[in-house]
């Protein structure tokens, strides 16, 4: 808002000067009241005088319930009377009285001349009043029931919301009611008085809610709109403007959008529901006029109506535009009929942060809103910007709820008639008795406001923000504009009325805050701080470096805080110089410590220096002295001596002390990186040479002084020199070229980096350096036909080459020492690397590069070998030598292979050029040789692959060295060569030929050459004690028949390679890689045509012992006796070996000492487990043979069933039957054997151990631990070979006769401990003893899921039914567990000892009652089990057999171990864990007597009581106790 505008006419504005002057004098002196609420932007004041006589007023005419305030004020109040007063708070009229029907006065409005007001009220009645005199002038009362539709008014009983005059007319006026309806009144005064009353919006048949109706009012200028009438509308639904003069007409209607919830769209709060509101206000048409200056005349300015509305958060302005139709001239026609229509615009939309019940207009572009929390904000609709002024009055306004009451809808109450805004003032009515007054204070104002506060720091950042017009906030006073608008006027403007005030608040901080000596540090460098930014701001230099430094230098200490605030400006570059004063000052604060050096060298760098202007010898020493070099290059380069540094740098990175380690030249870990004078030197001489300022790297202006410092520089780097004179001394070397030594010195490879960046700038192409003439250098005639002149121009490139030339060459001369073989070398290869790249811009003659090209071959630095071959390299291409037989050998010599190869390439001697690839030193370009054989092949030149075929047959062993599988591509690629020469080559090397054959035929070994069961890592593949593996797993039970089945993919493939490829690759494989046979073996079986012969693959896997492939054959071969010897003589070998691993003597590495240092090693457990998983897993290929043997042979049963059934075949029935009976017979027999060997062997092994366990002293805790853990893993091994039996006989059909087996092994007993030989028969031996029946009985045990299985085992063994018989013993001694069986009647009858049983045959505590355990096996799976049970038993519940099959045979009671195993149904027992009283957490251990009694521990423990039951439960000794059943007096048992 500027504050040079008029005064404006806003909504309530007045025609002319009211008579009352002092009421203006009343209203323009408001601000003499006291303050009650200020903020930044606002201030609240309450009106004292009037807020002191409403009091009175209220106890006579009732409490306020509408007011509206201008020139005076009009109270409405509860009582039906309206007050009107003025600010002082005396009455000048009082209208209306207590007992008339209007009602409580619900709106009150003037009109635009103040002397008519028109009121609404509670019943309904809209009254307009000559209030100064005290009349009515009309009345319009509300509906009746007697009244004909025709007529019009509000509804009675209903409040009156909002009344208001149309324009500047007193006879024109509307009113609206809470229950929707809007009517426009006109009063016509003729003969006689009468008023006409149209209605403009009704509710109708919709939920829609009325929430404003407003008149445009007149604004002090005259308008066509005012001829208009122009009545808003606004609804729950709907905005509505319509016209009202000359006939009721719709000018403009916008459909309201409800607001949405949240962030999503779709979903749209209703209406109805808090918090929700609307309110409009209209921005009459005005004439600003802005005072004139003396750069900017006055100008007025004329603006159309605007309207401004909001919906729920949103708020909308629309300006009026107005089209006039025009005469023929141009000129616009006046009448009213010319206008052609009117046009409503959308300027701005804001949403606020919730919902709006309040706005008005108090600027032209200055639109003030509340929302419900009533909360004041500010809108600039052309800045679209918003700005909290504050938050209420003191006390809350209190807003009617007409709406509410009229509809039932929860809307937010109408606070119209509680606040109002008349000449940029906010008035509002408080509580019950309070009148407050606010407006929006002025820029100085707010200015002044902060001074008072003593926030001087607030006041000149909120003054540079009006200065910049960057406050983001409202401005009252100032010209506002965009940013981006580019007003120059306006902002000059700005600077004119700010500048001297910023000016005047920044020394009148400075003296406040340096009178106070307790003023805080913090506060002196806010203050500094926003001081220079506001100078800087301004482009006062003045102010900031005079003023403000002498405030600040009086003391040092607030003088460094001065210096350290304007740091940050000098390194942006805001402050480009400082005056001599200010410099000296810095210097003398900066040079104390190292740190604060080399900020002053940052900030001298920023800086416009002269000479002179401060103490730089002081500001250099301090640098020497703590070896902050990148600060002394800066100030130097500063001073305009580029040179300077490198001497001086050089010179101290050159002293004894500085050289003594690398780490002080170019920084350690203690040391800054960035000063350490091996990285400053470098860094810059790559930025001066390239005319760039040092450490920045921006260009140092204007151009010519960065040429200038860059030929210094280069110059003193890079004297410029003939390089026909190379007759140089050493001394004469040293003088020259003393900065180049030096830098050489310092770090040849840094240099030559720098080099390298500063030839590739596009500025160096600007320098050029003039070369005068040697002594007595007269102008000659040289071979290459130059002409040399009395000086000569050279590039920076040319000058480079030439004077590493002349050092080079004049080192090499000397042999002095001057330059190491290393520099020379890598001097040499940049400068013609150079040269080549950069030809012709770079000159050499022909006897100067082959001179060079000799100190390349002849240095003998491996170092630089591979630098020095490149750079020879491009010289060869770049000039061919006429003769290339020189060079081959001291091309070999220096090992320049890549230009070796070129040679015998351009000489056609192909093998030769091969062979450099396998001669050079670095393996990667010895891969490279199969690309380049590829490379030579496509040019198909007959020498090419003749030269290929050669090198092959001469190099094929090292060739498969490198890379069997690129070599053997590579043969498969070129034409010339074949894998039968190559082969045949190999023969006398049998390692090379294995790996490539192996490329040839197996090339992926790694990845198909192992499966699962044979990636082990206690086993590795070479080892020769790798367990075999004949290609199945474990849970795989059908037979590996066909073979094809193994192979990846299941597909048929072809074989490409000859038959004798593959079997002279298994020898060899059987020699070098035996762990891979069996893969490869799987792998290829089914190639066609057959790879291999099995009969030849049997002889190498026996000769070479490879036992998993020879069993592999065998199984091919159908001799699966044959496989198992194979497999249990490797089993045999295996336990000799475990056996060896058992300690003889107690282990002494224990770590407690006493019996534990006794007891079994973990080296010895962990050696003797590995022994152990190795025989368990020959046993399981033992089962996996007799498994494939059963499959094979039984297809070959049925096959020979067929063939004897078919009709073709010329033989009897009879003859057919007893063919195939006796073949079935032998197969049966074959099989039998082959599972008779295996559990005799078996067997045999675990009678071995635990004779061993009994023959052991007591003493030898280690050995007996460790044959536990045999003899525990071989019952192991002995339960899967039984459960593999089992399952093979189980079928109906089956080959195999598990009785046979069984009668068999206890005639003929286990094997002995070892096989001598293969021939030996796997069916003899000795009887079993009760031990070995013991054994046996104990693991079919473990194998026999059922008693019942158990129990037909038994039968089956000896041939006669003994259960039926020995069952009705049992019962008759009532003894074992029970199995229920589904008789109920069964189950009571049995209850017995056992006392009560569960549901599904769970027995029960004797001592407690509850269950013990759970069957919770499937109810199929439990039919199936009583069925087989009755085929031996009666219906009856049957009992387990007592059977002595535990490992301690003197053990009464055991604790059951649930074995996991897989089974046709899912069985398994659990201990209950819901027991009474006991944890339900955890299963209870379990008691069980052989007497058939079972306890838990807890009910066991209780009921024995003694200690030793205690002692023997919890395992803690070994010994045996007497332990009694509970149940069972005097039958004490061992426990």
């Amino acid at each position: 808002m500027d504050a040079d505008a008029s005064v404006l006419s806003t909504p309530l504005s007045t025609l002319e000067s009211s008579p009352e002057a002092e009421y203006e004098s009343r209203i323009a002196n408001l601000d003499s009241t006291p303050v009650q609420c200020t903020t930044e932007h606002f201030s609240w004041r309450q009106l004292t005088d009037l807020s002191e006589k409403i009091p009175e007023l209220q106890e006579q005419v009732g409490q306020i319930s509408a007011s509206c305030m201008g020139d005076c004020v009009a109270l409405g109040t509860m009582r039906g009377l309206v007050v009107v007063t003025d600010y002082l708070g005396r009455v000048k009229s009082m209208l209306g009285s207590p007992t008339s029907p209007y009602g409580a006065v619900s709106a009150v409005a003037f009109s635009a001349d103040y002397l008519a007001l028109v009121a609404g009220y509670a019943s309904g009645y809209v009254v307009v009043w000559d209030w100064a005199k005290g009349t009515t002038v009309s009345v319009s009362r509300p509906l009746q029931p007697s009244d004909s539709p025709g007529v019009a008014g509000h509804p009675a009983d209903v409040a009156v919301t909002a009344v208001g005059f149309i324009g500047a007319s007193k006879h024109r006026y509307i009113s609206s009611s809470a229950s929707g309806y809007v009517l426009y009144h006109h009063i016509v005064r003729r003969l006689l008085t009468t008023m006409s009353t149209v209605p403009l919006s009704t509710p109708g048949k919709t939920t829609d809610i009325l929430f404003d109706a407003a008149p445009l009012a007149y604004g002090g200028h005259e308008c066509a709109t005012d001829d208009l009438g122009l009545v808003a509308v606004l609804t729950s639904a709907h905005l509505t403007v319509l016209k009202t003069r000359h006939g009721v007409e719709q000018r403009y209607r916008q459909a309201c959008q409800p607001p949405t919830i949240g962030k999503d769209a779709k979903k749209q709060r209703p209406f109805t529901k808090r918090p929700y509101a609307g309110c409009l206000s209209w921005l009459p048409a005005h004439k600003s006029q802005r005072v004139a200056t003396a750069t900017d005349p006055a100008t007025a300015q004329a603006t159309l109506p605007k309207l401004a509305y909001s919906w729920g958060t949103s708020i909308h302005v629309l300006a009026l535009e107005l089209d006039y139709k025009v005469a023929a001239n141009g000129a616009p026609l006046n009448s009213t009929e010319s206008l052609a229509r009117l046009r409503f615009e959308a300027v701005s939309t804001w949403e606020a942060i919730e919902d709006v019940v309040f706005c008005q207009w108090i600027d032209t572009d200055v639109l003030l809103y509340m929302t419900q929390s009533q909360r004041m904000f500010v809108f600039e609709t052309k800045l679209r910007q918003e700005t909290e002024v504050c938050a209420s009055p003191p006390g809350s306004i209190a807003g009617q709820p007409w709406v509410t009451l009229a509809t039932g809808a929860e809307a937010e109450p109408s606070y119209a008639q509680a606040i109002g805004v008349c000449r940029r003032r906010v008035f509002a009515v408080c509580g019950e008795s309070s009148v407050y007054t606010g407006r929006l204070l002025a820029w100085t104002e707010r200015l002044e406001l902060l001074v008072e506060q003593n926030r001087h720091t607030d006041a000149i950042t909120l003054a540079m923000g009006f200065y910049q017009g960057r406050t983001g906030q409202i401005v009252v006073g100032l010209p506002r504009q965009r940013q981006d608008s580019g007003d120059v006027a306006l902002e000059r403007r700005r600077h004119a009325l700010v500048g001297s005030k910023l000016v005047e608040l920044m020394r009148a901080a400075l003296r406040q805050t340096f009178s106070d000596q307790s003023v805080s540090d913090s506060l002196m460098r806010a203050l500094a701080s926003v001081c220079v930014e506001a100078c800087l701001a301004m482009d006062n230099h003045s102010l900031l470096f005079g003023e403000v430094f002498e405030r600040y230098m009086l003391n040092p200490h607030r003088m460094r805080i001065y210096l350290e605030t304007i740091e940050p400006f000098i390194l942006s570059g805001d402050i480009a110089r400082l005056p001599p004063q200010i410099l000296n000052a810095m210097v003398d604060c900066y040079g104390a410590t190292p740190q604060l050096v080399r900020r002053l060298g940052e900030l001298l760098m920023n800086l416009r220096l002269s000479p002179g202007e401060f103490d730089i010898d002081r500001v250099l020493s301090s640098c020497r002295q703590h070896r902050l070099w990148r600060t002394f290059a800066r100030v130097w380069l500063s001073m305009g001596d580029p040179v300077a540094p490198v001497i001086s740098i050089l010179a101290a990175a050159s002293s004894e002390d500085d050289m003594s380690t690398e780490a002080s030249v170019f920084g350690g870990e203690d040391d800054d990186d960035d000063e350490a004078p091996g990285i400053v030197i470098f860094d810059y001489l790559d930025m001066v040479i390239r005319g760039r300022r040092y450490p920045d790297g921006k260009p140092i202006k204007p151009q010519t002084t960065a040429e200038q410092y860059s030929a210094l520089v280069t110059e003193l780097v890079l004297p410029p020199v003939e390089t026909a004179n190379c007759s140089y001394s050493s001394s004469e070397l040293q003088a020259t070229f003393s900065t180049l030594l030096a830098l050489l010195n310092l770090g040849t490879d840094r240099l030559l980096v720098t080099l390298n960046h500063v030839l590739g700038d596009s500025f160096t192409g600007l320098v050029n350096f003039i070369v005068k003439p040697a002594a007595g250098g007269a102008p000659s005639k040289h071979r290459d036909r130059s002409i040399r002149r009395a000086s000569q121009v050279k590039s920076l490139m040319q000058l480079v080459v030439d004077t590493f030339f002349v050092l080079a060459t004049s080192a090499d001369r000397e042999q002095s020492g001057l330059l190491t073989k290393r520099q020379n070398g890598l001097l040499s290869s940049f400068a013609l690397t150079l040269y080549a790249t950069r030809f012709p811009l770079i000159y050499l003659t022909d006897n100067s590069v082959d001179k060079w090209a000799s100190i390349l071959l002849r240095l003998d630095d491996p170092s630089t070998r591979v630098e020095r071959e490149y750079a020879f390299e491009l010289l060869f291409k770049l000039n061919p030598p006429q003769s290339y037989d020189s060079y081959i050998e001291p091309t070999r010599q220096a090992g320049f292979f890549r230009v070796l190869e070129s040679i015998y390439c351009t000489l056609e001697q192909y093998d030769l050029a091969l062979r450099t690839y396998l001669d050079h030193p670095e393996y990667i370009y010895h891969r490279a040789v199969f690309s380049a054989i590829k490379e030579l092949a496509a040019s198909r030149r007959p020498k090419a692959l003749e030269g290929i075929a050669e090198f092959a047959r001469g190099s094929a062993v090292e060739l498969v060295e490198v890379d069997a599988e690129s070599f053997v591509n590579t043969v498969d690629a070129v034409s010339s060569l074949s894998h039968d020469g190559i082969v045949a080559t190999l023969a006398d090397q049998a390692q090379a030929q294995f790996s490539y054959l192996r490329a040839l035929l197996d090339p992926t070994p790694e990845a198909t050459s192992r499966s699962p069961d044979h990636q082990r890592s206690a086993v590795t593949v070479t080892d020769e004690r790798a367990p075999p593996n004949i290609g199945l797993s474990d849970e795989q039970h059908i037979v590996v028949y066909p073979f094809r089945s193994l192979v990846p993919g299941g597909e048929q493939h072809s074989n490409k390679h000859p038959q004798e490829y593959h079997e002279r690759y298994l020898e060899l494989m059987c020699r070098f890689n035996p762990g891979g046979v069996l893969a490869y073996l799987r792998q290829h079986a089914d190639l066609s045509p057959e790879p291999f012969r099995l009969a030849y693959v049997q002889s190498i896997c026996s000769k070479h012992g490879v036992s998993d492939g020879l069993v592999w054959v065998l199984m091919r071969l159908g001799d699966f006796s044959g496989a198992l010897t194979t497999l249990i003589a490797q089993m045999d070998r295996e336990t000799e070996r475990m056996r060896a691993a058992v300690p003889a003597t107690p282990c002494e590495d224990g770590e407690d000492g006493g019996e534990q240092a006794s007891a079994l090693g973990d080296a010895d457990r962990e050696r003797l487990l590995d022994h152990l998983d190795r025989t368990a897993h020959e046993v399981d290929g033992c089962v996996s043979v007799c498994r494939a043997a059963l499959s094979k042979l039984g297809k070959d049963v049925a096959a020979q069933s067929a063939h004897c059934h078919d009709p073709d075949t010329p033989m009897s029935s009879d003859v057919a039957a007893r063919a195939q009976s006796e073949y079935r017979a032998l197969v049966s027999t074959q099989l039998c054997d082959l599972w008779l060997a295996l559990l005799r062997k078996v067997l045999g092994y675990l009678h071995h151990t635990s004779r061993t366990l009994d023959g052991l002293a007591t003493g030898v805790v280690a050995t007996r631990e460790a044959w536990q853990l045999v003899s525990k893993r071989q019952r192991w091994m002995l339960q899967s070979v039984l459960d593999a039996l089992i399952f093979a006989a189980s079928s109906a059909s089956s080959l195999i006769s598990l009785r046979h087996i069984i009668q068999q092994l206890l005639a003929s007993g286990p094997a002995p401990d070892s096989v001598p030989s293969p021939q030996k028969q796997l069916g003899a031996g000795r009887s079993l003893g009760i031990a070995e029946i013991q054994h046996l009985l104990a693991v079919a045990v473990s194998a026999y899921k059922t008693e019942a299985q158990l129990m037909a085992l038994t039968n089956v063994l000896v041939n006669y039914d003994l259960f039926t018989t020995f069952a009705q013993l049992v019962r008759s001694q009532k003894q074992g567990w029970h199995v229920a069986s589904d008789s109920a009647g069964s189950r009571g009858a049995e209850a017995g000892v056992l006392g009560r049983h569960t549901s599904g045959g769970s027995p029960c505590c004797s001592q407690c009652g509850e269950w013990i355990f759970s069957d919770q096996r499937q109810s199929q799976a439990m039919a199936g089990l009583r069925k087989q049970i009755g085929q031996y038993y009666d219906s009856s519940s049957l009992r387990m057999l007592d059977l002595h099959v535990f490992e301690d045979a003197s053990a009464q009671w055991q604790w059951i171990k649930l074995r996991s195993a897989s089974t046709t149904y899912d069985e398994f027992l659990s201990n209950r864990s819901g027991r009474s009283g006991g944890s339900s957490s955890s299963a209870q251990r379990v008691v069980l007597f052989k007497c058939g009694h079972g306890f838990h521990w807890s009910c066991l423990t209780g009921s024995a009581g003694d200690a030793a039951a205690a002692k023997c439960l919890s395992g803690s000794s070994s010994q045996n106790h007497q332990l009694a059943c509970p149940s069972c007096p005097g039958r004490a048992a061992s426990a």
